[in-house]
């Protein structure tokens, strides 16, 4: 389960007793860029779980269960050197597993306490992010000049990255992932 949240923990003395199980199906569709488009589905389910020391078989982090993406792009030829383009990026997957916080201990001892008995059962509401890239490519004999806007998360939908306690309220707090971001971007290939 390290690596998860993004981090590694600094850990000593790590036993190796336990087992771990992932299978699961993938399904990919994918149509080469012809006719000006492409496309491209993917559709995974799966289980991944592990059984510790303890011997109680627990999810992993990692099992969201499903993952579906599907990404599309679009080419129009203005001129003989000129293109407009235009991509679109869609995931939709089961929600992150997370150990729950105790949140009547915590609010006793002023500090965040875990429930590691039911770690990764609950899970976050599903995850959903939509990206759409804009832009515009000039050929030339030795360069190309590449232009666009890229909206990230175009819904600005608040996905749960994770949550923690809250010592000065008492209460639980959701962090989230990033909301709407834009990016314009140049590139120059030579």
């Amino acid at each position: 389960n390290i690596g998860s949240d993004f981090s590694l923990p600094l850990v000593d003395s790590l036993k190796n007793s336990g087992t771990g199980n992932n299978y699961g199906i993938e399904l990919t569709f994918e149509k080469l860029l012809a006719r000006n488009y492409y496309l491209l589905s993917t559709l995974s389910i799966y289980e991944s779980n592990f059984k510790g020391s303890d011997k109680i078989k627990r999810n992993t982090a990692f099992n969201s269960n499903y993952s579906f993406n599907l990404l599309g792009g679009y080419t129009y030829k203005i001129n003989k050197t000129t293109n407009f383009t235009a991509d679109l990026r869609i995931r939709y997957a089961g929600g992150r597993r997370y150990i729950p916080i105790d949140l009547n201990s915590s609010i006793a001892t002023g500090e965040e306490i875990l429930l590691t008995d039911n770690a990764y059962s609950p899970q976050y509401g599903p995850y959903f992010r939509a990206d759409l890239k804009i832009g515009m490519v000039i050929n030339r004999k030795k360069i190309t000049h590449e232009w666009a806007i890229d909206f990230q998360n175009i819904t600005n939908r608040e996905n749960i990255f994770f949550q923690s306690f809250d010592k000065m309220t008492g209460t639980l707090k959701n962090t989230n992932q990033l909301g709407l971001l834009i990016l314009p971007t140049y590139r120059l290939l030579f």
